[in-house]
């Protein structure tokens, strides 16, 4: 009873009047305020706090409030209400709130549309507790609705029109939120094909050998790959979130990721012992927690993007707390390829080039949004950047890519799974929280463009082997700080250092949907040298919505916005630092964070590309990749086995880290070197090669023979088939062709590679199918082509191994006689014109005598030939079923008649082609009479049955 008195209370002390009110306010309680009076019953409220509220109130409403509208306006309910007016003056002005507080910005466009209201929209609900999913389900009016509920986020997703929303939802005290897609998902590239040595993951593959992935799990959300793609093969979980439909696009996501190389060498990923799921992005929401727990998913690529979204909506919502709830999850983001767009909507609206990010998810705080840039470290024009929605620092890293920001995220995707494996084998099996590995990347990415963080390449270019070296030093702090506390760790800082780079980073809370900022629990970042009292703080971005403010470079300020705050600095004077983590603004009491930095040194160089694992195709251009902080000019030579060093480039850029090489036409291991100043670096070996072209010599019943092309100065080859997950090797010979007891074989698939003299193996061959290369057993082809009374006789022979002798044989009266044997001098195609042709049927074969004495035939070819002036009819009998054909040389407006045995005609047809079937299904079995005319006189005649 008391209870109720207090809020009657209340409600009349704080009735709404707009008394001087700013024009905001104003819009925003005319907006969403219920007319009328107010009472008890009401469920939602809207509420102004007073500006001499204290913090923790403030807090208290941030976090347990149903929705912010601005700092100081809220929609709470009636329980929130008691609690914090009881004995306290902070409420400003209050009023009952209507129901449009619960629609997006999206869904009041289309509920002010005519049209629009009636389309079929994909709408998340939120609601206050699972009961009313359970009513939902079993409403009539909304069947065959495609109805979901996402457990653990309250979140129910139907296909519906807005009058159906307003019908049923609207006014349900349950529901909380509505929110919109106003697009299908699309997949964010165009073409295939990838390069890992731009963001040196094959760095990591070099220096890193074992690690590979294996044992992390990876799920790839959007349509399905194809699961018979030998490169993914044997590492794909079963989900029961798999779309129905395969696509292109996400087979090139599972080959960048977890790609074996068991196709081609091209075809590695960046984890490629990694396990694979699917989920479908018919749904862009996160998946359960279930299902993440099951699989033992800790990475999800998501390579799609929606229409531009600036906004903190129901599924920006959804990822924060799925991060959240999954600590060690991390979403991987495509920014999108709307590059040269603008948004319609928020802040940022109408300015181009800015803030066109492709979905609303991507407004989270706890993913990863990766961007894209070419081979060199370009911007791809296409790659939407930031601001998020409230000024955030969108993307974090970009990634390279070939024609969309799909590839960069899956190349993100996959160092991540290398990252959590190897942090896993240097800290006991603990798995890597998602912040700290989004806290590596971020520090140890490359910054490019404008100094500092930018709203286009975020804090700068993926570095995956850096990532790799950052966790083996250890150089890693974690914590957790309380309201008002401060954490601080030491660092020392020795001589030769050119950078000191340090990134905080943590998964915030959760903010209420449609928030003005999204940042809930506020830390700062802050770098200090004790000895001589300098500080520095973090790098912010003016967020200003102008484009001149958007594009100015970033200044040292404390960072109120952003989760991720980064400090750099230059050239330290050598030194024992501080790092100081402190909790300014904590709503939730206390946040858990996590720091990676580095020290970059002087005089440093890096060779990128090649790495031991890269080869070089002869004849072939190719891109030579350094890192370094030299500046000025360098040469470059290069050597083979014999030491003999030969020039390569002179006055080479040092600062433009790559550049193009002709390679030699050799096989051989080959060594670089680039000498700066009097000091050279060399690079790893690497091999010069050439692809070998396997194919399939002959398929008998119980052998295969596969043959390739020689390579100069290789004596021995390396053969492969593919085994449960990789290739494996089957056989080393000393030839260029080996014969396979089809016993021996496990799989269709087999590859060559090239042994060299110090006995390392050249990357494979392709990896072929060799039941699908048109291989007969010896012979692939045998045909013969008419042309007039001659026939010419075409073999194609898979192979000349074990082959002694080629017949090409007629069959006569007494069986089949040989008409040619051509000599055998290395040729696999033969061709033998035989000009004796007679009017009726000639069948040839060909004879092959292998060395042991036995003999296989081709399948036997027929030629049809009628003279000038004569007419052939067969088969006879005929079958009346299948008809009856007509030779003759040269058509010219005859006609063939059928006759029966009462002199009836019972068929007629005009002769219109040299080799004509008649019909003949209408017939009835019997013998008949043919008589062939032109012009009315009779030319030819006979008799024919048909059965």
């Amino acid at each position: 009873m008391r209870s109720r008195i207090v809020l009657l209370s209340v409600l009349c002390l704080c009735c709404y009047t707009v008394v001087a009110q700013q024009e905001p306010h104003k819009n925003l309680f005319e907006k969403y305020s219920r007319p009328g009076k107010n009472t008890q019953s009401n469920k939602y409220y809207l509420l102004e706090l007073n500006p001499s509220a204290p913090q923790t109130a403030k807090n208290i409403i941030s976090l347990k409030a149903y929705r912010k509208l601005s700092a100081s306006l809220y929609i709470i309910d009636s329980l929130l209400l008691k609690k914090i007016y009881y004995g306290k003056n902070y409420i400003q002005h209050l009023v009952s709130a209507n129901d449009i507080w619960k629609l997006s910005s999206l869904v009041e466009e289309i509920s002010n549309s005519k049209k629009s209201r009636e389309k079929i929209f994909r709408f998340h609900i939120l609601i206050a507790d699972t009961s009313f999913a359970g009513r939902l389900i079993k409403m009539p009016d909304l069947k065959d609705r495609n109805i979901s509920f996402l457990e653990g986020q309250n979140i129910i997703s139907l296909l519906c029109s807005y009058t159906e929303i307003e019908k049923f939802f609207l006014k349900e005290d349950k529901v909380i939120f509505i929110d919109a897609v106003d697009a299908k998902p699309k997949t964010e590239l165009g073409t295939p094909g990838y390069d890992l040595s731009a963001n040196k993951i094959n760095n990591v593959h070099s220096q890193y050998p074992f690690i590979t992935g294996l044992g992390q799990h990876v799920s790839i959300k959007e349509d399905y790959y194809d699961t018979t793609d030998i490169d993914i093969k044997g590492r794909i979980e079963p989900s029961p979130l798999a779309s129905d439909k395969i696509t292109n696009h996400a087979n090139f996501m599972a080959t960048i990721i977890a790609g074996a190389g068991n196709s081609v060498y091209h075809a590695k990923g960046a984890a490629w012992a990694s396990s694979i799921s699917s989920s479908s992005f018919e749904q862009v929401l996160p998946d359960a927690a279930g299902y993440y727990a099951e699989k033992k998913i800790t990475v999800q690529n998501h390579s799609y993007g929606v229409s531009i979204d600036n906004n903190y909506g129901l599924a920006a919502q959804a990822f924060d707390k799925s991060a959240n709830e999954n600590i060690n999850l991390l979403h991987v983001f495509s920014s999108g390829n709307s590059g040269n767009a603008s948004s319609t909507t928020g802040i940022y609206s109408g300015i181009d080039n800015y803030a066109n990010l492709t979905g609303n998810f991507k407004m989270a705080k706890n993913i990863l949004v990766v961007g894209a840039v070419d081979s060199l470290g370009n911007i791809a024009p296409l790659s939407s950047g930031g601001p998020a929605y409230d000024g955030r620092i969108k993307p974090e890293i970009v990634a390279f890519q070939q024609n969309g920001t799909s590839e960069a995220a899956a190349l993100v995707s996959g160092t991540t799974l290398l990252l959590q494996q190897y942090y896993k084998s240097v800290n006991n099996n603990s798995v890597l929280p998602s912040a700290l590995a989004k806290a590596i990347l971020i520090n140890t990415a490359n910054d490019i463009g404008t100094a500092g963080p930018d709203y286009k390449t975020g804090f700068g270019n993926m570095d995956a082997v850096k990532a790799m070296d950052l966790i083996k030093a250890g150089n890693i702090f974690t914590g957790n700080v309380i309201q008002g506390g401060t954490q601080n760790y030491s660092l020392h800082v020795p001589a030769n250092i050119a950078l000191i780079k340090v990134t905080l980073v943590w998964n915030d809370t959760a903010a209420t949907v449609s928030a003005p900022a999204a940042l809930v629990n506020d830390l700062d970042l802050e770098l200090s040298l004790p000895a001589t009292g300098q500080r520095w703080k973090p790098w912010v971005l003016n967020s200003f919505p102008n484009i001149d403010s958007l594009r100015s470079p970033a200044l040292r300020k404390r960072d109120s916005i952003n989760n991720v705050e980064q400090v750099t600095l230059e050239n330290p004077a050598p030194g024992n630092y501080e790092v100081k983590i402190k909790g300014y603004n904590l709503p939730t009491g206390s946040q858990k964070y996590y720091v990676a930095y580095s020290l970059d040194t002087f005089a440093s160089f890096h060779w990128q590309k090649p790495s031991r694992t890269d080869f070089a195709e002869a004849r072939k251009r190719t891109i030579l990749r350094w890192q370094n902080t030299f500046t000025g000019s360098g040469s470059i030579e290069y050597c083979f086995a014999d030491n003999n060093w030969l020039p390569l480039a002179a006055n080479i850029n040092l600062s433009k880290n790559y550049i193009y090489w002709n390679v030699p036409d050799t096989i051989s291991a080959a060594l670089l070197r680039i000498k700066i100043g009097n000091t050279y670096f060399n690079s790893d070996t690497f091999l010069i090669t050439s692809f070998l072209k396997p194919t399939t010599g002959f398929i008998c019943g119980d052998s295969v023979l596969v043959f390739w092309n020689k390579l100069k100065n290789i004596q021995r080859y390396q053969v492969y088939q593919l085994g449960e997950k990789y290739m494996q090797p089957l056989s080393i010979v000393t030839d260029t062709a080996i014969v396979v007891a089809k016993k021996d074989l496990t799989d269709k698939y087999i590859a060559v590679a090239s042994i060299l003299s110090n006995g390392i193996t050249a990357p494979k061959s392709y990896a072929f199918d060799y039941t699908k290369q048109g291989a007969g057993c010896f012979i692939n082809s045998f045909y013969a082509d008419q042309n007039g009374d001659a026939a010419r006789l075409n073999l194609a022979l898979g192979t000349l191994l074990q082959v002694a002798a080629v017949i090409f044989e007629k069959q006569d009266i007494a069986g089949y006689i040989p008409i040619a044997s051509p000599a055998i001098t290395g040729q696999l195609q033969f061709a033998v014109d035989y000009a004796a042709l007679k009017t009726g049927i000639t069948t040839f074969r060909v004879k092959i005598i292998l060395t042991n004495g036995q003999i296989i035939y081709s399948n036997p070819e027929a030629v049809f030939y009628a003279a000038p002036g004569q007419y052939v009819l067969f088969p006879i009998p005929a079958n009346r079923n299948n008809g009856i054909n007509i030779l003759c040389a040269s058509p010219n407006g005859e006609i063939i008649s059928l006759i029966d045995l009462m002199g009836r005609v019972v068929l007629q047809k005009t002769i219109i082609y040299p080799r004509q079937l008649i019909n003949t299904a209408a017939l009835q079995s019997g013998q008949y009479f043919y008589r062939i005319t032109k012009n009315g006189v009779k030319i030819s005649s006979g008799k024919l049955i048909i059965l």
